[in-house]
């Protein structure tokens, strides 16, 4: 995944409100978007779980029209490195790994699901624009937690999915649990935005699992 360093702009939309209809999240973040697509003379990237789902909502059917629409599974000749401005609607850990690969040199707008994958530590670690409250400041991480992620994403490389790598995760999040910190969708998300790819997300959240069943 493409680390924060190498996307210029971020911003969300939270699935924080029931009453939120998925069309208003949408438009919130084709407006971003489109603007970002203006201000760069670029052309814009929906990135989907799947394609189809973009016909269901009028501002995405009208964005994929103009700009060019893509899935983890489709080619990736259909877009090569990335072409500009990317909108990723309500990713999953892999279409969101996928998205930010695209969005290197440029923006990334997302619309969260829980269904899909939360993006709260994303969007902190990041200082994601928050689209349904864009003149509030993004909340900050404390001391302890930073450091704590910053560790973590000293010993992602092989995904977590080797025995020193899952030893030393267990260490951290231990000491996360005992501080009261060990919150799953914060630490997971936060390790996405540094570019944990989508089997270090998953490996990560399992380790997190089993501290919390304990």
């Amino acid at each position: 995944m493409a680390s924060a360093s190498s996307i210029l702009r971020t911003a969300w939309v939270p699935d924080d409100d029931p009453e939120r209809d998925w069309e208003i999240a949408a438009d919130l973040a084709v407006k971003w978007v489109r603007r970002e697509c203006a201000e760069q003379s670029a052309d814009g990237v929906l990135v989907l779980n799947a394609f189809g789902v973009e016909q269901q909502i009028p501002s995405l059917r009208r964005f994929a029209v103009e700009h060019t629409v893509t899935t983890p599974r489709a080619s990736r000749d259909r877009v090569g490195r990335g072409k500009g401005p990317v909108l990723a609607y309500v990713p999953d850990e892999r279409t969101l790994d996928f998205a930010a690969s695209l969005a290197r040199g440029s923006s990334l707008a997302i619309v969260e699901s829980f269904h899909g994958f939360p993006l709260q530590g994303w969007a902190r670690q990041l200082g994601a624009i928050d689209l349904t409250r864009p003149d509030e400041q993004p909340e900050q991480f404390n001391s302890e937690l930073t450091e704590a992620i910053d560790r973590l994403d000293f010993y992602k490389n092989n995904g977590f999915g080797d025995q020193f790598g899952k030893q030393q995760a267990k260490r951290i999040l231990q000491g996360l649990r005992g501080a009261g910190l060990l919150e799953r969708d914060i630490i997971v998300g936060a390790l996405a935005a540094k570019g944990a790819s989508d089997r270090a997300m998953r490996n990560l959240g399992k380790l997190i699992d089993t501290l919390d069943r304990r």
